[in-house]
């Protein structure tokens, strides 16, 4: 039973104290007291011991390792991944925990959320960002796996959730890629749209290589003696703005061989914009001169490419992909020509086989279609 103590203070006023016993510390095994005093009436001391009294019993009062904030878990989770990913990710991963994982989940208790928490989560997540809300999920999971790993909760329940599935719509008809005739529509329309975006597409094309690995390109990457282009780095987004870092795996450090014609495509367009940059008088005659350059000799944001593609599909009567969409085209066409799934990964930049299998398995499909007559033709040869 806690006394409230009356004394007199300094002033010789009137005032009320008293000492609440809160157990053992199981870290350290000292017994805690939690000690309040000043209080001008014994009601005030009463109405703050029950309420140190409530918050105590239900793990709040102290932050040890049974009780804490999702928020607080949070910080230090991404703390620790910061060191496990590059910068461009890193700042991916916290504008999603900024606009959606913290407005939910931040001040929520982590022993106290639920599958029923998750759950809404998740559900309210999918009609939000259909598109990202896998990437939501993940977060959230591995923050929960981070506390379970401190002993603060004894199971993760975003492990649980069902993830909602998109139906299929007369909208979705279109794969995110082209075909050799979509292709050449498109290129074809692309070469009177604009001289240096014509170019970007057809290496985009002929190349297979990656939005920001092209638009962090120099011309000192280009060798016109062998034909080939060698991506060292690539162009990414950070908290601190636009910059180059290096390829998204070891295995996209690779040099591609170009076709003659996508060669003579980027000297016509250095000779153009060598005219270009001197009349704003600019010598781009140096090894770090980017090939495809802004207005200001600068990065291209790959928003303005998204906007080009929009405008030129529309011209050439076809729909539009994404930037990374000319990537899946040259796979595609790439197997369709005849090429292995390792020359086709070692092309692409996949550190893994299985990245190259999975993104094209609607290739491998149309190929297996054709097994049975192949294997027909061969043996009645």
């Amino acid at each position: 039973m806690v006394k409230i103590q009356k004394y007199l203070d300094k002033d010789e006023n009137t005032r009320y104290k008293f000492r609440y016993y809160a157990g053992v510390d199981e870290l350290t095994g000292k017994q805690r007291y939690i000690r309040r005093q000043g209080f001008t009436s014994e009601e005030d001391a009463k109405n703050e011991l029950l309420k140190i009294k409530y918050l105590v019993s239900t793990n709040q009062y102290f932050k040890d390792v049974k009780s804490g904030k999702f928020g607080d878990v949070l910080d230090e989770w991404l703390t620790l991944h910061k060191t496990r990913v590059k910068a461009s990710t890193y700042h991916i991963i916290e504008t999603r925990v900024t606009k959606y994982v913290r407005p939910y989940f931040n001040d929520m208790y982590v022993d106290k959320i639920t599958v029923r928490h998750c759950q809404d989560f998740v559900s309210k997540a999918f009609v939000t960002t259909p598109k990202g809300y896998v990437y939501l999920i993940s977060i959230v999971k591995n923050t929960l796996d981070y506390a379970l790993r401190l002993g603060m909760i004894e199971s993760n329940p975003m492990l649980y959730v069902i993830k909602p599935k998109k139906q299929a719509t007369i909208s979705d008809k279109h794969d995110n890629f082209y075909n050799k005739d979509e292709l050449k529509k498109f290129l074809e329309v692309a070469k009177y749209y604009n001289q240096e975006k014509y170019t970007i597409f057809r290496l985009l094309a002929y190349s297979g290589i990656r939005i920001g690995e092209c638009l962090a390109l120099t011309w000192h990457d280009l060798d016109y003696k062998n034909n080939t282009i060698t991506i060292n780095k690539t162009l990414a987004r950070t908290d601190k703005g636009i910059t180059i870092q290096t390829p998204k795996t070891k295995a996209s450090n690779r040099v591609i061989s170009l076709d003659v014609e996508t060669i003579q495509i980027l000297k016509s367009w250095q000779l153009e914009q060598r005219k270009q940059l001197l009349k704003i008088g600019i010598n781009s005659m140096n090894k770090h001169q980017l090939i495809f350059n802004s207005n200001k000799n600068s990065f291209i944001f790959s928003s303005v490419i998204t906007y080009d593609i929009k405008q030129i599909a529309k011209k050439a009567g076809i729909h539009p992909i994404t930037s990374h969409g000319f990537r899946h085209t040259h796979a595609t066409l790439l197997f369709a020509s005849g090429m292995d799934i390792k020359q086709v990964q070692a092309r692409l930049g996949h550190s893994k086989v299985q990245t190259t299998l999975d993104v094209y398995t609607h290739t491998m499909k149309d190929k297996q279609n054709k097994i049975g007559d192949e294997f027909a033709r061969y043996v009645d040869l």
